[in-house]
């Protein structure tokens, strides 16, 4: 399990019942139309697929409740501006990590080096949640904001203010039952209607996968283009907003949210922009595909990472501009649906002129899963391969003869994604896209940490070894690892104990990873001394 994205491969039957392995791109941004020849891909290729894979539904869901959060839209960049710098040091770092391993891999093959004892414990642990907890939580979070759009485009209104009492004019804070009630105890709608508007767009996606790779990649292709065009006009809108409505944009830059903000609103802002930039490490997943990887990786991770960097500015400029912050005091406006509202401003109150572009933020959050429905399934059959799932791993790597698709793999990743939304989602009374955006940033921090640390570690060992192509200053390291240590110390500082909810869930699931490491250790080396003594005695 140490290698889970090391040459990702897959597996069919051929008509003499004999398994034929596949090459999968492992873990980018989308299947391609025809296979890739080896050391073909370059710098241009590498930004495009980095900038695809990190804007995603993070844009147009964190920024309405990091600004209800932090109150001051000075605050609300100067975060997003760190996060940048953070995942900028990120990527450096991971930059010399691919040019000392120069093969696909990821954090599975730098723990392995870096950790090499006890045997593969790193690297297996990273494997285990990365397929239970770190992709599925990805792909729930994301589908809970297509859901939450889909509603509104559906309804001219957001899924919070559907409680709305039909003799009030008005909702309080207070009396929001989905912020103050487990979801057994809501009514079917807006709640229950909402998750299952998710499932509806996790299956849509599955199937498509199901159905053809070809067209799958001709669709996701698409969404893309969607996706990147319609960021682009909220940004180039927002600023027109800025002049056009100077006395909305000008109340919203001067003067702050009314309320205080302590150290626990912070904590929470902070991983849900880490949220948003997640995605910054995916060309480290595909580096045997580039040509010259440790001279093309620097510049296309830099680069891609402060192209998002200005993105992500233009795009909470542009919200901060035109959305009154009276609507974003507010928690019945729903700030995880902000964009609807920004548009909702734009147009003057044309509500299907809103819908439309809402719509069109639909389809952009479905390219996103698109993304991580693909890889997701990817990871399932690697993990296959090396026989992570007992009794079930020859059903899980093998590729469907007739449409060329890992269908096993995404049926399982379909069921597993709809338990978690249904059983784990509606158990807690917190917002769904942070219970799950959390639960996976947090899981996710936690080895970008270790990775971080285990880059010092490689370079302690190798002191005195040949000179690496690149090596990043020490500072930016140390940028990413303290980054990575405030993300994980800070999350626990929480006005509210259900808050704890997704850290408690990951180290849950760490705690259960580890169990199953040292039950698979065990059984190996058991195994391994039976065929030893059997060799003495012969």
């Amino acid at each position: 399990m140490a290698d889970i994205n090391d040459n990702i491969s897959s597996y069919e039957n051929s008509g003499d019942n004999q398994e034929v392995i596949r090459s999968v791109s492992p873990i980018s941004s989308e299947p391609s139309i025809k296979p890739r020849n080896n050391s073909l891909l370059g710098v241009f290729y590498g930004i495009g697929m980095n900038v695809n894979n990190m804007i995603g539904a993070g844009i147009v869901s964190t920024p309405g409740t990091v600004w209800s959060a932090v109150k001051s839209p000075g605050i609300v960049l100067s975060l997003w501006l760190l996060g940048g710098i953070v995942s900028m040091a990120g990527s450096l770092t991971y930059v010399e990590l691919g040019a000392i391993h120069k093969v696909s891999g990821g954090e599975t093959k730098y723990l392995q080096t870096a950790y090499p004892n006890p045997k593969l414990l790193m690297s297996y642990l990273f494997s285990f949640m990365l397929v239970l907890v770190i992709k599925p939580g990805l792909l729930c979070a994301i589908l809970q904001i297509g859901a939450q759009y889909f509603w509104y485009t559906i309804t001219g209104e957001t899924d919070i203010q559907t409680y709305k009492p039909e003799s009030e004019n008005t909702l309080s804070d207070d009396n929001i039952p989905e912020l103050n009630s487990i979801g057994w105890n809501l009514p079917f709608s807006p709640f229950w209607f909402v998750k299952f508007l998710a499932i509806l767009l996790l299956f849509v996606i599955t199937v498509y996968h199901m159905l053809s790779n070809r067209w799958a990649a001709i669709i996701n292709q698409g969404l893309a283009i969607i996706k990147l065009t319609t960021y682009s006009i909220i940004a180039i809108a927002g600023i027109y907003g800025l002049y056009q409505n100077k006395e909305i944009s000008g109340n919203n830059w001067k003067t702050r949210i009314n309320g205080n903000t302590g150290i626990s609103e912070y904590s929470s802002a902070i991983l849900l922009i880490m949220f948003a930039y997640n995605g910054w490490n995916n060309l480290n997943y595909s580096l045997g595909e580039f040509r010259n990887p440790e001279k093309k990786l620097i510049l296309s991770n830099s680069i891609s990472v402060a192209i998002v960097t200005v993105m992500y500015f233009l795009v909470n400029i542009a919200f901060i501009s035109v959305v009154p912050k009276e609507q974003i005091a507010s928690k019945v406006n729903s700030h995880e649906t902000i964009a609807a509202e920004f548009f909702n401003q734009l147009f003057g109150n044309r509500l299907i002129i809103t819908r439309i572009f809402t719509f069109l933020v639909v389809l952009s959050v479905m390219g996103t899963a698109a993304v991580e429905v693909w890889s997701g399934s990817r990871v399932i059959v690697a993990a296959a391969n090396l026989d992570f799932f007992p009794k079930y791993s020859q059903k899980l790597r093998n590729w469907n003869e007739r449409f060329d698709t890992p269908i096993n793999a995404l049926l399982v990743q379909f069921v597993w994604c709809s338990f978690l939304m249904i059983f784990v989602g509606g158990s807690i009374s917190i917002s769904n896209f942070k219970l799950f955006s959390n639960l996976a940033s947090y899981s996710y921090w936690i080895f970008y940490l270790a990775t971080g640390i285990g880059l010092l570690l490689i370079r302690r060992r190798s002191k005195n070894n040949e000179e690496k192509s690149f090596k990043v200053p020490l500072p930016v390291v140390g940028i990413f690892i303290l980054g990575g240590v405030l993300v994980l110390t800070f999350s626990f500082i929480i006005d509210d104990a259900l808050q704890l909810s997704p850290m408690l869930f990951s180290y849950g699931f760490l705690f259960i990873a580890l169990l199953s490491w040292y039950f698979f250790s065990t059984k190996k080396y058991q195994r391994e001394s039976a065929i030893m003594r059997i060799a003495a005695n012969q």
